[in-house]
Order: C-alpha cells, then structure tokens, then sequence
C-alpha cells in the first residue's frame, strides 16, 4: 500500500463533508489527529526511511486539506532557483509582499545540518522568518517556527491548519478571497 492509498482510505473513513465541517468550526486538529492516528502506525509496516514516509504523509494531508478549505496555495514549485514544498497565497505574493506569504517546507530528513541548510535557502526567497513554516518528525531548534509530527511540543501538527487560517485571515487578501470555510 502507497502513503497516498493509506492517507485517502483513513480520508474516505472520516468523511470528507465531516473534514470541511470540522475545518470550519476550528475543530481541524481534532480532524488532523484522527487522520495521523489512523495512517501512522500503517506507515510503520511499509518499506522506506521512516522520516520520508511520515514527512511525505503530513505534506500530503496538508495539501489536502488546504484544498477542500479553498485555502489559496501553489504547491511543488521552483522561485528563485529556491524549491518551493508549499507558498500560502501565491509566489505572486512572496515576491511583492512577502510579509504576506507564508512558506511551508517538509524536510523528509532527520539530519539536522540538512533541514538548517533548508531554512537558510528559504530565507533568500522569503526574509520574514517568522513566516517560515517547517514540519519534521523529530524536535530540531530551530529560528522559525516548527511542528513535529507527534504533537508533542508547543506548535502541535494538529494545529497547523487553524495556524494557517488565521494567518490568512490576518493578512492582506485578493479581492477574490473565495475561502469554503
């Protein structure tokens, strides 16, 4: 079984209507735990480097949740010669207001001189640190803001989503702001 079939089959479990629902009652880390609490001991028993499997999970449901809350992204893009994991609205934004965008990356690594080196390239393409997000498995002290997989220190992976609305909903928006939430 593939990390998408295992996110999609605890998906299809949850419901999808029930996810939306839950995302806009500010109840996504409830959603979010269900769903980690159902794929991660399974990811366990397939073959591959444990950090991969559990990053490339999280950015898949990342990416899934972004789109059934309507939440503006590009995904898997290249700016300034930077690979991009995930930019909240648009690399349009980054480029002009970068105040305004957020990046989101997923080191699937554990080693540390790696996912520094990672932060240090996206702060050439977005200067406001505090708008650098990464998910990793395993706590790393780091200058931007982290969330670790198991839910265990103080910016939970539960809470990234409502992380990420109200980090929408406190910035400068298009005039086109369609959110389903």
């Amino acid at each position: 079984m593939e990390i998408k079939e295992i996110l999609y089959n605890a998906i299809k479990n949850y419901e999808e209507h029930k996810i939306v629902s839950d995302i806009a009652q500010g109840d996504s880390p409830q959603t979010i735990n269900t769903l980690c609490n159902e794929c991660l001991p399974i990811l366990k028993e397939i073959k591959g480097e444990k950090s991969e499997k559990t990053i490339s999970f999280a950015e898949g449901l990342i990416h899934y949740l972004l789109t059934v809350a309507l939440i503006p992204s590009q995904r898997k893009i290249t700016f300034a010669s930077v690979d991009v994991d995930v930019v909240i609205p648009d690399i349009s934004t980054l480029s002009s207001s970068p105040e305004d965008a957020l990046v989101i990356a997923f080191p699937k690594t554990n080693d540390p001189l790696s996912i520094r080196k990672r932060v240090i390239e996206l702060t050439k393409i977005q200067p406001h640190k505090e708008n650098i997000w990464l998910v990793l498995e395993n706590e790393l002290p780091l200058e931007v803001k982290t969330y670790k997989i198991d839910n265990s220190n103080k910016e939970p992976f539960t809470n990234i989503i409502n992380d990420i609305i109200w980090f929408t909903s406190n910035r400068k928006q298009s005039k086109l702001k369609i959110f389903k939430i």
